[in-house]
């Protein structure tokens, strides 16, 4: 008698058995080529940190904001190119402060940093003077920049109430001399309960606004100032602000009238 006949069932088992021999490590060699180690994640994209070196201060009838952009991402990686700056900004009630509450910000201004206009770059540092304030009211601005490819990052605050403008101090005269002039003007009047701290000057040259930072760091308890060092020859035109103490708050008063001088020898 000859051997029984193979079942089908065993037949195809033993095929696909050695269909699978095969072909499991041809399917993991080429794996193992294309660096497949893993399931594939998206790539982060790094987020710019905040703003730094913040100020916010009463210059006048305005609120000057100050500010130097991130270099840095969020995760420490450098940036490669300064972002863009947006500025939004909310008001609040001075006498009913709540800074946890919602935040209502719309955007005020974009700043690029290459064409900063209408902001100003003074060094490495940025300003913006915001000239729609009022009395007795609080603004809180955000700070946020955004990375190449427009995602927000870290935002910073500032915010501070907007009190009465200080009047300018009168009167102001400017005299020329040789590489130097001579500056004086009349005492600033002041509201009751506000203490004067003194006098900060501000020099431009022509066709240069003026900057937002005095000649001193200190400010002047006279009401005279000479500014040594000048070129002869050279326009130099100046403003005079007081500084006065109200409250927690130290603020700017309104400009002077300009005033030029133009040293020269002998004089």
């Amino acid at each position: 008698m000859g051997e029984p006949a193979a079942r089908p069932y065993t037949t195809i088992h033993n095929v696909m058995r050695k269909t699978y021999l095969f072909t499991y490590p041809l399917i993991l060699l080429l794996l193992t080529a294309c660096g497949y180690k893993g399931p594939v994640r998206p790539l982060e994209t790094p987020l710019p940190g905040p703003p730094t070196v913040l100020e916010l201060r009463q210059q006048g009838d305005s609120l000057l904001l100050g500010w130097q952009l991130p270099t840095a991402n969020q995760n420490g990686s450098l940036l490669k190119k300064a972002p863009q700056l947006e500025i939004y900004r909310m008001t609040f009630d001075p006498e009913n402060d709540c800074p946890e509450c919602f935040d209502r910000s719309e955007l005020l201004v974009r700043i690029d940093p290459e064409l900063p206009e209408p902001g100003l770059k003074v060094g490495k540092r940025y300003l913006y003077r915001d000239e729609q304030v009022r009395a007795g009211t609080g603004y809180q601005y955000k700070l946020l920049a955004r990375s190449a490819n427009g995602q927000p990052g870290q935002s910073a605050i500032l915010r501070q109430p907007f009190t009465n403008p200080v009047p300018a101090p009168g009167q102001l005269q400017v005299l020329s001399r040789d590489r130097s002039a001579l500056l004086s003007w009349q005492p600033v009047e002041i509201a009751p309960g506000d203490q004067l701290l003194g006098y900060r000057i501000y020099r431009r040259l022509d066709d240069v606004l003026s900057s937002p930072y005095p000649l001193r760091g200190e400010p002047l308890q006279e009401t005279h100032f000479e500014d040594f060092n000048l070129e002869n020859g050279t326009r130099y035109h100046y403003r005079v602000r007081a500084l006065v103490q109200r409250g927690d708050l130290q603020i700017e008063s309104r400009a002077s009238s300009e005033q030029s001088a133009t040293p020269e020898p002998g004089r």
